[in-house]
């Protein structure tokens, strides 16, 4: 590992981590991968992409969607299907008029949903209640006046906390909570111009939230949902535009793991312990990169998939960092003329799955069980993927439909 430090804005000092092909170790796990199922027809897809989904231990899935009915703003609608089994599933349900809505659920079973909405001349922030017990959503509550695209985290008390912004730099990133049982707060807008926003929030109650500022600058601020935020703290720089958004991890005893796409040819990723100190910028090279995400244990045990695009194809790699340690050598899963568009989830045990999209037009898998090793790829269903999550089982939402595995 080669070091130096760069005297461009903010003196950071960097570490690089040089590419290698390596040999995958022996697979940690057969693959148990579902025959995907997809969800009702209204849930499946939105006008920009994905739509928005969680799920809890207990096993209660919810989407939220929406769909366009005619012309304007006012002619789109946001809905939500829900299930008990990620199989059954129930809905579509109009929620309200908007687009780009994102949902969080409590372990109890309580739902919470916020969007973009409100006329086209006047956009503002809506949201919306599933008690635990089920039964109907609420009527549309206004949120706040400063419109954006939510984003929407909660604790294991169902506190939930939403962040938005626009699709530019030009706009303002602001935030809202909602306690258990209680109003939203009063939005608070934290940057007045940013974008490419990146949210994580733990079981207990923690909150990181970072954004690309107007001037370039990578922030974060760090504190909890019912105790506000620290200063923001600058950790790098980034091209000024909104996207990719930053990537953000976040583990209950407060480690947590950042990345972000640095510029055209490079990755970053920084670490934060559990004392809440930022580590120095490690930059996962390229020759030119095309996407990134990272992924922490309860332990502190991180994980960082990136792609980088080569003239046999766009590969993918991932670089793990042990708890107090530092990066490893990044690690080749993909083929050679594979499509890049990589994710990676993980939770407190230490399970971590990787996808990216392959040559053959699917999604592949890799499931990394604790202390295990990288195997070859299972390819799960057809690209592009639109969701993955690995909360007490792994979840992948392909073009085929929901899939899962044991872990």
């Amino acid at each position: 590992m080669n070091q130096f430090c760069s005297n461009r804005v903010y003196s950071v000092c960097t570490s690089v981590i040089v590419l290698g092909v390596g040999v995958l170790a022996a697979p940690a796990q057969a693959s148990q991968w579902s025959t995907p199922v997809q969800p009702p027809v209204g849930c499946r897809s939105t006008p920009s992409g994905a739509p928005s989904l969680a799920l809890n231990a207990a096993g209660a899935w919810v989407i939220a969607a929406y769909a366009q009915t005619g012309s304007g703003l006012e002619a789109f609608t946001v809905s939500a299907c829900t299930s008990n089994d990620g199989v059954n599933w129930t809905g579509p349900v109009t929620i309200g008029l908007g687009t780009s809505p994102a949902v969080a659920i409590a372990p109890d079973g309580r739902a919470v949903m916020a969007w973009q909405g409100g006329p086209a001349t006047a956009p503002n922030i809506q949201a919306s209640v599933r008690s635990a017990s089920g039964g109907s959503w609420s009527s549309p509550v206004l949120v706040s006046s400063v419109a954006g695209h939510p984003l929407i985290g909660m604790d294991g008390g169902g506190n939930a906390i939403a962040v938005w912004a626009g699709t530019t730099l030009a706009t303002p990133v602001a935030t809202a909570t909602l306690l258990a049982g209680g109003n939203w707060s009063e939005a608070k807008t934290l940057v007045a111009q940013g974008g490419g926003i990146g949210l994580a929030t733990n079981s207990v109650g923690g909150v990181i939230i970072g954004w690309k500022s107007h001037a370039g600058q990578v922030q974060v601020v760090s504190g909890t949902i019912l105790g506000g935020f620290a200063a923001p703290v600058t950790l790098g720089s980034a091209p000024r535009n909104a996207l990719p958004p930053l990537q953000v991890a976040l583990n209950d005893a407060g480690a947590a793991s950042f990345a972000w796409q640095a510029n055209s040819s490079s990755n970053n990723v920084v670490t934060r312990n559990s004392g809440g100190s930022w580590s120095s910028i490690t930059q996962l090279p390229g020759p030119e990169v095309a996407g990134i995400g990272t992924a922490i244990d309860g332990a502190g045990n991180a994980i960082t998939v990136f792609a980088v695009i080569k003239t046999t194809g766009t590969l993918t790699y991932a670089s793990q960092r042990p708890a107090g340690g530092t990066w490893g050598a990044p690690t080749l899963l993909s083929a050679l003329n594979d499509k890049g568009g990589v994710g990676v989830a993980g939770d407190a045990a230490g399970t971590f799955v990787v996808i990216w999209n392959d040559a053959a037009g699917n999604v592949e898998a890799v499931t990394i069980t604790p202390g295990g090793g990288f195997g070859p790829g299972t390819a799960v269903g057809a690209a592009p993927s639109r969701r993955l999550l690995v909360p007490g089982k792994a979840v992948l939402w392909t073009a085929a439909g929901i899939s899962t595995e044991p872990v």
